[in-house]
Parts: structure tokens; C-alpha cells; sequence
């Protein structure tokens, strides 16, 4: 598939079901928002890739206060430097010769910074990139409270950092730390997040007390934006689902609508229900089912294939497509292979979900 495709207006639209849907204006609407809160602080977003990994989209977020994109993926961040993005953020750790390798070769095409928290990976990555004749900047993953990777203290942290100075082809670029999806109904949410972030704030101090600059101190998420903003410390937000939004994260009152949806065809009808050509292998519903764009319409029960609607009033005929809000967008991009774009309700451009290895 081309690096896009655009729909003509005078044919006929063959978009087969189930159909990955994003909204255009939603999009821009939610990137214009982003930009007007994050434009006066002096920080950056680094829009996150996993959120869609679709290169085309990720260039359009880009812009005055989003310099560069955060992959979680070496796949990722090779598909965003092939579209010319050229600041990556790898925020997670790789120890294989193999992925080291990438991570340094890519570097001479864009500036790379990659997460580390054992001296065993700065090890691996100074051996590719000299071996490469390339610089990679390296930031020492904190843990903020998710308790998945990054050093536990700030001692721990000072330590790593101290080896990376003296590390051949690396250059010490700062620190980050995630504290994980703090959704609105999750308990002493505030304290959480400020828990975290006094982490963050602790390893910068610790740093910066044995001689050390830091410049970048990256971490966050759309979760936890506006606390990120209002937080001294951090430097960039490792924003994704911003752009495109999900339900469960509307309660936070973040100026962001929902982008997304999926669209079935109605395949079969029965008495005050319907049933759509789209389930579980073409919509993420990790944060519950997916919600029906037509008021009529109420979610019953999905199958691999299969989603039942019950329906007020007249059913609608058989064909007939129906929109669906996935739970999650994540997910839901990666079992798709293209994205339609979609303008004052029509269709004008495909792309490539281009990113969708998970390797």
C-alpha cells in the first residue's frame, strides 16, 4: 500500500468492513487544544506512537510544541524516521545485539535517545554504536510507583548516570519515568501522581548534586497532562491518546474529544436486534465494549467476528454500516492494517498503519 491514499470524489469509496475510522476534525480540533495548553510552558509533547502507529498521522501532530515522537518500539521508531521524523524517543529498555544494533544504526538518520536501567544495556548500547560510528543519547528510567522497569532510588540512578558519561558513543540526555494510565476514578489519584513525580524530581536533585546536567526529564501521559504541565521538573509529556482520545479518559475534563470508531456492515437481523461483521478481532475493548454512535442503538454481546446491537424503533437494513467507539484505540490500530480519514462525515484518505510490528 502507498505511503497514502487519496479517495477521489468521483468514484465510489470501496471501504470494506470492518473499517478503521478517524475523524479529521476531532483530530485537529484535539491537536489545536494540546498546542494552545502546552505552547506557554516551555515543555514539549512527544506524541506516542503505540497510541496508532500510523507514520501519517504522527506527522501531523507535529509542530511547535512536538519536536520529535516517543516509540515503544524499535519497529516504531524505524517506520517514524522512514516518513523523515527525525527525534525519537525510545522509552523502554532493549538488551539483544540484534535490536542494540538498530537502535545505533538509526541513529545516524535521527537523533535517537533510549531508555536504560542496568549498566549491562549501557554496556550493549556503547559496544552497537561503536561499532556503528554513531552518538545515542540515553535517559536513566526512573521507577515513578508503576513497578516495571527503571532504577528504584535516586542513588541507583546517579550511579547509572555516572557510567554513561565515560560510556564510548553515548551521551547522558537526562531521565524519565512513567506512572502508568492514573485514570480518573483510580483512588488518591493526586497523590499518586504527585508521588510520582517527586521521584522524578528526586533523581534530578541527586544528579545535579554530584555534578550532572539534566536536561531532559521526560515522563507522563494524557492521564496525568495538566499535572505535568503545572510540574517545575519535567520537561516533555509522553502524551499519545490525546490526539485521538478514548472513553474512560473523558471524566478527566481534558479538552480532547473521541476521534475513533469502527465501522460494521449489518449482516443479519432479528426481532429489536442487529448484528454487525465486526468483534473482538477488530476492536480493542480492554476498558469494556465498545459504544454504538447511534443512539438507537445499545451493545448486547461480541463474538471474534460478530457484534449484536439491540435496536429501538425500525431496524435498519440489511448492509447498512454502523459506527462503534472502541474502549481502546491501541489495540484496536493494531489489528487493523490501513486507516480511513474522514472529513465532515466523508471519506477523503487511507493510510498505512505502517508501525504495527511489535518488534
Amino acid at each position: 500500500m502507498p505511503a497514502s491514499e487519496k479517495v477521489s470524489n468521483d468514484r465510489r469509496v470501496e471501504m470494506v468492513t470492518p473499517a478503521l475510522v478517524v475523524d479529521l476534525d476531532t483530530f485537529e480540533q484535539n491537536l489545536a487544544a494540546a498546542e494552545t495548553l502546552v505552547l506557554k510552558t516551555g515543555k514539549l509533547v512527544r506524541p506516542h506512537l503505540k497510541t496508532h502507529r500510523t507514520p501519517g498521522l504522527a506527522l501531523r501532530q507535529l509542530g511547535p510544541s512536538a519536536a520529535g515522537v516517543c516509540c515503544a518500539t524499535i519497529g516504531e521508531a524505524e517506520a517514524a524516521v522512514n516518513v523523515g521524523i527525525n527525534d525519537i524517543l525510545l522509552a523502554n529498555e532493549f538488551v539483544t545485539a540484534e535490536k542494540l544494533a538498530r537502535i545505533a544504526a538509526l541513529a545516524s538518520r535521527a537523533r535517537v535517545m533510549v531508555a536504560v536501567d542496568a549498566e549491562e544495556q549501557v554496556h550493549g548500547l556503547s559496544s552497537a554504536a561503536r561499532q556503528q560510528g554513531t552518538t545515542v543519547d540515553v535517559l536513566v528510567d526512573v521507577d515513578v510507583g508503576l513497578g516495571r522497569c527503571g532504577v528504584r532510588n535516586p542513588s541507583e540512578a546517579s550511579v547509572l548516570a555516572k557510567a554513561l558519561i565515560h560510556a564510548r558513543g553515548l551521551r547522558f540526555a537526562g531521565i524519565m519515568g512513567y506512572e502508568g494510565r492514573v485514570r480518573a476514578a483510580v483512588p488518591d489519584r493526586s497523590e499518586k501522581i504527585s508521588r510520582a513525580f517527586r521521584t522524578l524530581a528526586q533523581a534530578k536533585d541527586c544528579l545535579q548534586a554530584a555534578g550532572l546536567e539534566v536536561p531532559v526529564v521526560s515522563g507522563a501521559g494524557t492521564s496525568t497532562l495538566i499535572e505535568a504541565l503545572q510540574d517545575p521538573h519535567i520537561t516533555e509529556i509522553q502524551a499519545g491518546s490525546y490526539a485521538l482520545m478514548e472513553p474512560d479518559l473523558e471524566p478527566l475534563g481534558l479538552p480532547f474529544r473521541c476521534a475513533v470508531s469502527v465501522l460494521g456492515t449489518i449482516i443479519s437481523r432479528s426481532a429489536g436486534c442487529i448484528v454487525l461483521d465486526a468483534g473482538w478481532r477488530a476492536m480493542g475493548c480492554e476498558y469494556g465494549p465498545p459504544i454504538p454512535l447511534d443512539g438507537c442503538a445499545r451493545t448486547k454481546t461480541l463474538g471474534d467476528e460478530h457484534t449484536v446491537l439491540e435496536w429501538d424503533g425500525d431496524l435498519p437494513p440489511l448492509g447498512a454500516r454502523v459506527a462503534l467507539r472502541p474502549s481502546q484505540n491501541r489495540t484496536t490500530f493494531n489489528l487493523h492494517r490501513s486507516v480511513w480519514l474522514s472529513r465532515s462525515g466523508r471519506v477523503i484518505e487511507r493510510l498505512p498503519i505502517a508501525a504495527a510490528s511489535s518488534w
